[in-house]
């Protein structure tokens, strides 16, 4: 194991005792931790993926660059989440590593997502490499060579630059904020113009109908929001104002909307939509002030 991985790691671990903020037990996160680091140590690729992706976000970050919270599956991954390259913590959202694992291996392509800039950094980070031979393809696509790995030998590494991320620069100094009282309540009054992914007339009107009582919640509107999706709202509706549904699936009221849920690729990618969400909750966050209990 790299020292400095496993320092990193522990440091963090440290900190996720104090600050998750979901029912989750420390050996539940020492279980997750075990089975990805398991997973990491089985090839010396994997390992130089992780730590690339940490650096890459690092370095953005030190040059003050936006970093998206959580971006296709990024977000189940724990050892990500630890080593700051996502704000999800899979553990709190049940999102399960296996989504990860089925989407990390020889030939895939690696999604990466800040804002302007990054794109000059990526190319500072992945020249002269020692363990890694990179070739830049076509503009922002990396295709790299892990030379001592061993199942893990090639992939490719998207760099997208997403202007919309220069809206936050706050966040490079204080992290992304987790919902609170009043701006979960500017959502539930539709009063969400300025907040990306939640500002189009459908939607505001979504959100005053549901009045939504979670960041799950949040999510979900958010997930269903999408070509395909949008003719499950009556029905998501109606099971919320009645309580008419199963346990199973009950963050989504009896109906299966994410891939984790039913390991269905057709459904939506649980952890794509929570950084998403995460994004719109930082956009309105500002003016939660604005929020009166009366």
């Amino acid at each position: 194991m790299n020292n400095k991985l496993l320092q990193t790691l522990n440091s963090a671990l440290e900190r996720t005792k104090t600050t998750h903020y979901a029912p989750v037990t420390i050996d539940t996160l020492q279980a997750r931790l075990t089975e990805e680091l398991d997973w990491l140590d089985a090839d010396p690729g994997r390992k130089c993926l992780i730590l690339l992706l940490q650096e890459l976000a690092a370095k953005m970050r030190s040059a003050r660059i936006v970093v998206s919270p959580g971006y296709s599956f990024l977000p189940d991954s724990y050892l990500l989440f630890l080593t700051g390259v996502t704000s999800v913590n899979p553990v709190e959202w049940d999102l399960p590593f296996s989504r990860f694992t089925q989407s990390v291996h020889d030939g895939a392509e690696i999604p990466f997502e800040a804002g302007t800039g990054c794109l000059e950094v990526a190319h500072k980070v992945l020249s002269g490499r020692e363990n890694e031979m990179v070739i830049e393809t076509e503009p922002g696509l990396f295709e790299i060579t892990f030379l001592d790995s061993i199942e893990l030998m090639n992939v490719k590494l998207r760099i997208t630059t997403y202007a919309e991320l220069d809206r936050f620069p706050r966040t490079i100094k204080e992290g992304w904020h987790p919902l609170d009282e009043a701006t979960l309540k500017l959502f539930s009054r539709g009063t969400t113009d300025g907040a990306i992914f939640f500002e189009s007339d459908k939607m505001r009107e979504w959100l005053f109908d549901f009045d939504p009582e979670s960041m799950s919640d949040l999510v979900l509107l958010n997930a269903i929001y999408w070509p395909g999706r949008t003719q499950l709202f009556p029905e998501l509706l109606r099971r919320k104002q009645t309580g008419d549904y199963s346990k199973e699936f009950k963050d989504t009221y009896g109906i299966p909307i994410y891939q984790e849920q039913a390991g269905d690729p057709s459904l939506a990618p649980k952890g794509h939509f929570i950084g998403r969400t995460m994004m719109a909750v930082e956009a309105l966050r500002p003016r939660r002030n604005s929020y009166s209990p009366n």
